[in-house]
């Protein structure tokens, strides 16, 4: 069994002041040396607080915003163990995660990816704030196949240990995407090249979504820009063109149709997504590339 230290974690910080203590406090990382945070310049306190609370935890200060993928590569370059987990901060362990994952490395020793079942607030009766035990999750929060193990053509991002061997110059993110479908592109690749990726049923986090980078309205309008851009370049790189053209032309015309509906029934919640998600699209076809839009986007 591998012990935890033999497991580089990796992950990336964005002005995450409101969650990056929560996450590196929790029992299992006590005393953890292999612990990389890569901090996209955030202009909040997140790094003092990471040095001053977590001084065991290596911090890889990026000088401007390089994007999540771009971000997880560069930490990937700074661990010299044979497994890496990259995580987002806004998550949190269920209490055995670390020795299920070591009897699962032992049992899967040729898998590229392997991957916890993440569970949403809809599977707690409270949503956890820390570690959390499987005794706090709702009685339905299990379905008849959940606790086997599956073989996945698809690995969630916000979670999932990576064997290195099979990755190049541990490099496994598109650097030409700066946010979003990095996991969609990432689980393609592996799937092309016929390598394993499994969930795990004994192995579980809970996810809160949406809470990496401290919410506001300038960092909904740049994740949803960049979620419109991303989304045709993933179309246009694992599809033919014959086929991605006319999908992505397809998108905008129904983001058009939706932003004019959302206009009409002066429903403003939906309207800001829509605009800069067709923003971002546009970006794409006008040939714009992502790593050169970050913070300029005018809301």
């Amino acid at each position: 069994m591998a012990p935890i230290d033999n497991i580089s974690i990796v992950l990336v910080t964005y002005n995450s002041m409101d969650i990056i203590h929560l996450f590196l406090s929790q029992p299992q990382l006590k005393n953890k040396k292999n612990i990389f945070v890569v901090d996209n310049s955030s202009a909040d306190k997140t790094v003092s607080i990471i040095q001053n609370l977590h001084p065991n935890v290596h911090i890889i200060r990026s000088k401007k915003n390089i994007g999540f993928g771009s971000a997880i590569n560069l930490g990937l370059k700074k661990t010299n163990t044979k497994y890496a987990l990259v995580i987002n901060p806004d998550t949190f362990f269920s209490n055995t995660f670390f020795k299920n994952l070591n009897k699962s490395i032992d049992k899967y020793p040729n898998a590229a990816i392997l991957a916890p079942i993440i569970m949403d607030d809809s599977k707690f009766l409270t949503p956890p704030s820390k570690e959390f035990y499987l005794e706090e999750l709702t009685v339905n929060a299990f379905d008849d196949n959940s606790l086997t193990d599956k073989k996945k053509d698809f690995i969630h991002g916000s979670c999932f240990l990576i064997n290195q061997f099979f990755f190049e110059d541990n490099k496994i993110f598109d650097e030409n995407i700066f946010m979003f479908f990095e996991d969609n592109d990432l689980s393609k690749t592996v799937t092309k090249r016929k390598l394993d990726m499994v969930e795990l049923g004994n192995c579980y986090i809970y996810h809160q979504g949406d809470k990496s980078s401290t919410p506001t309205s300038h960092i909904s309008a740049f994740k949803n820009f960049h979620y419109g851009w991303s989304q045709l370049y993933f179309n246009s790189k694992h599809n033919p063109k014959w086929r991605s053209i006319p999908m992505n032309y397809l998108l905008i015309i129904n983001y058009i149709k939706r932003l004019l509906i959302y206009s009409i029934l002066l429903n403003n919640k939906r309207i800001k997504p829509s605009y800069f998600r067709l923003r971002g699209m546009i970006a794409y076809i006008l040939g714009k590339k992502s790593q050169d839009i970050r913070e300029n986007i005018s809301l």
